[in-house]
């Protein structure tokens, strides 16, 4: 046995991405530490939409039926211009036990990782503040701020799952090139009443702005628009009783040229940010994490980054495309996706389970 085998694998960042990896490397043996410099689990939730590829991958640690019995299935995808129906996705046309998509705020998602992470006996250690690193040809030491303290501790493999703005990344003289969109978007929860169901996703594309409105309980929608103030694109039969929580961010479309520097590995939004457009953010992170455990445990390191950056890539093309059609502002151009939408997608099977397939992360 090889000296760094009995070292831990350090985890920086405990979101979805961390927790996951932490999790994977937890139930098949490994010893693994997650530290976080944030002093809890934040309790806001930009992630929403847990696929099925995330609830295939999550079945093994036992998480998936939690998150089952905590999220509410979404089976249809309205697209409307205004408020007139031009085509449905209908997720139960694909084949899968999971054909549907799950709402569940990111915030649950993470408490129940964190959960099922400390039956197995490993606690997030909060309050713990990565700074820098030095690796070797067997092993990765890494410096630590905790109450105060700086210290430096010893790992076998360094992952870094800590979100867009990466201190693992910076440290490895890493950038995540690309662009930024200098458009404002808006994330509002309300709760209302509303008319369009409550197992279904309804996207309007108004001439000035779109607006995105999913159901994540029975009375509570996440509203996500360009626009100046997405209440005012609302259906005039919704009725709002309050706004609970409101985010304004701006989509980069940025991806690092390596997602491996010798020890050191990235996952997540540390190694490729987009469009929340398609629902694949949380989940692409999550399945970084995954395959990167499980190639930790395998013996498969060296194929990580070759394997993973094509499908962050493939995911950023994707849900550029789709938000520049979502979003198209000139009057030729709103008459084409529209009929996109009413003439190939909604009378079409097949392109429809095409699509749903990629909602679904399953392509």
């Amino acid at each position: 046995m090889a000296a760094q085998d009995n070292l831990p694998v350090l985890v920086v960042g405990a979101g979805p991405t961390g927790l996951a990896a932490a999790l994977e490397l937890a139930r098949h043996g490994r010893s693994v530490r997650i530290v976080d410099r944030n002093p809890t689990r934040s309790q806001h939730s930009k992630a929403l939409g847990v696929n099925a590829r995330t609830l295939e991958l999550m079945e093994p640690s036992g998480v998936t039926e939690r998150l089952l019995a905590r999220g509410l299935r979404l089976r249809r995808f309205h697209f409307r211009n205004a408020e007139r129906l031009l085509a449905t996705i209908i997720l139960a046309r694909v084949r899968h036990r999971y054909n549907f998509m799950l709402a569940l705020l990111q915030a649950e998602t993470e408490r129940i990782l964190e959960e099922r992470l400390a039956e197995h006996g490993t606690m997030v250690e909060w309050s713990t503040e990565f700074t820098g690193l030095a690796a070797t040809r067997d092993r990765v030491r890494a410096t630590l701020v905790a109450d105060g303290e700086e210290r430096t501790v010893e790992a076998a493999y360094l992952i870094g799952a800590d979100g867009a703005h990466s201190t693992v990344r910076d440290a490895l003289g890493l950038s995540l090139r690309g662009v930024t969109d200098p458009s404002d978007w808006w994330l509002v929860d309300v709760r209302m009443d509303w008319p369009f169901g409550h197992t279904h996703v309804n996207l309007f594309a108004r001439p000035a702005a779109v607006l995105g409105v999913i159901p994540i309980e029975p009375d509570l929608f996440r509203l996500v628009s360009n626009g100046p103030d997405p209440l005012t694109l609302l259906p005039t039969r919704a009725m709002v009783d309050e706004e609970v929580w409101r985010s304004s961010f701006r989509i980069s479309y940025r991806q690092v040229d390596s997602y491996q520097a010798g020890r050191v590995f990235l996952a997540g939004d540390a190694a490729h940010v987009h469009s929340p457009v398609g629902a694949r953010g949380m989940n692409l992170g999550i399945e970084d994490a995954t395959v990167l455990a499980r190639k930790m445990v395998d013996g498969t390191l060296a194929s990580y980054s070759a394997e993973r950056r094509p499908v962050g890539a493939r995911v950023i093309r994707q849900t550029r495309a789709l938000t520049r059609l979502f979003t198209v502002r000139n009057p030729l151009g709103r008459w084409l996706r529209d009929q996109l939408f009413a003439r190939v997608i909604d009378p079409s099977p097949a392109v429809q389970r095409a699509l749903a397939r990629r909602i679904m992360g399953l392509a």
